[in-house]
Formats: C-alpha cells, structure tokens, sequence
C-alpha cells in the first residue's frame, strides 16, 4: 500500500469515529458559553477573549488529537493489523502525523469562522477587515505553533500503547503551563511559548529553537518507537 491508500484509511477512521465530531461539538458550546456571558460590545475585545480561550483549546485540544490518533490503535487492538499490512512502519506513522496536522488546521479554521458568526450574532461595533484579518493570523500562527508541539502526544501514546498515560501528562503540562505563564521561565517551557506569540506577536530565537526542538523530538521519538518496538 502506498502513502495515499493508508492516509485514505486514516482519514475514513477519524471521520467515522465520533470523537471528531464531538470535539466540534464541544468546543462549539465552550465558545458560545463565552459568547453569552461577553458584555462588552465590541469586537477587538471580542478578539482579545476569543483568541485567549483558543489559546487554552489548542494544547489540550491538538495533543489530545496526536495522542487519540495513535492511542487508539492500542485501545482498539487494531496496531497488530497495521502493521500485518504490506505497508512500512514508517509510511503508517507519517499518514498518521498528517492526519493529526490536518485535523487541528480544519479544527482551528472552523473555530475562527464559528467566532466571527457568533460575533455577527451579537452585532457587535467597530468591524474591519483589518481587525478580522489580524486576529486570524495571530490566530492561525498560533495553532500551527501548538500542532508542532503536540507531537510528543503521539510518542507517548505509542510508548504507553493507549491514550489514558498521553491524557495525564497533558494535564500536568497544562497545570505547569498556567504556572509557569506569567513567569520569565516561560519562553523556555514550550508549552507556554504559542500563548507568548499571541501575547506580544513576537518569539526570540531561543523559544523558536525550542520550539522546533520539541516538535522534532516527538517525531523521531514515534517514528523511531514504531520502528523498533514489538507490537504485541
């Protein structure tokens, strides 16, 4: 099987699960939640609570999504069949880091344009094109900022053959992000770097290298598990 046969198969399984819908769903009701309890009235204050509640959904949301992506091929008893297949470890793994980048992108992009229907909804003041603009790429930075960190998602629900062990460390990546957030030490924690992004606009060198470092290791973490593990 080539790369396109397997990341079809990948796609068919996330689309059938009802995971993929329920995170539309919830995080649907969790933005209308903040929607009916705004009070002020225009939009660049919209914005400014908008994109800090996205902030917070995209670490749990984009790890949670590496993690279930290959966590539930250990909980489904599925990872003995993948890798039966005429198809190397490899090419299931990369369909697999696909899968997970392109569920957050359309995850992300949905919740902008949910936002600015709530906020039409809401016939909120000040509107521009500039203002719209801007805060979707601050926006969408961000979340590409939070995709490539959540590839140590995937790697430790490889390494623990479930979801359950990924799920537990995210919260304990969460409660030190939210510690670590207002403090100098954020720009080295990489979890915390994303929201300073979207706070000021700007990454020094060192957070990038970070960054990057973290996504990186998370791939050759997974790729190099799946390469050398026995799937029991």
């Amino acid at each position: 099987m080539n790369i396109s046969s397997v990341l079809y198969c990948e796609v068919l399984k996330v689309l059938r699960s009802k995971v993929f819908w329920l995170s539309f769903v919830l995080f649907s009701i969790s933005l209308g939640i903040m929607a009916l309890g705004f009070e002020q009235r225009s939009w660049t204050a919209y914005f400014d609570s908008f994109l800090t509640l996205a902030a917070n959904m995209g670490l749990i949301v984009n790890f949670s999504i590496a993690s279930w992506v290959f966590g539930r091929e250990f909980t489904d008893k599925t990872n003995k069949d993948l890798v039966a297949k005429p198809t190397s470890r490899a090419t299931v793994v990369l369909s697999k880091f696909i899968i997970i980048f392109l569920w957050g992108i359309v995850f992300m992009i949905f919740l902008f344009l949910f936002s600015l229907a709530v906020g039409l909804l809401l016939g909120l003041t000040e509107f521009t094109s500039a203002l719209v603009a801007g805060a979707f790429q601050k926006f969408i930075v961000t979340s590409l900022l939070y995709i490539l960190i959540s590839t140590p998602g995937a790697f430790f629900a490889s390494l623990s053959k479930g979801i359950l062990a990924p799920i537990g460390i995210l919260f304990v990546i969460a409660i030190a992000a939210n510690v670590l957030g207002n403090t100098g030490v954020a720009i080295y924690f990489p979890w915390t770097i994303p929201n300073l992004f979207l706070e000021t606009g700007y990454l020094n060198p060192v957070s990038i290298a970070i960054l990057i470092s973290t996504g990186i290791a998370g791939i050759i973490g997974t790729f190099a598990w799946w390469r050398f593990a026995e799937q029991e």
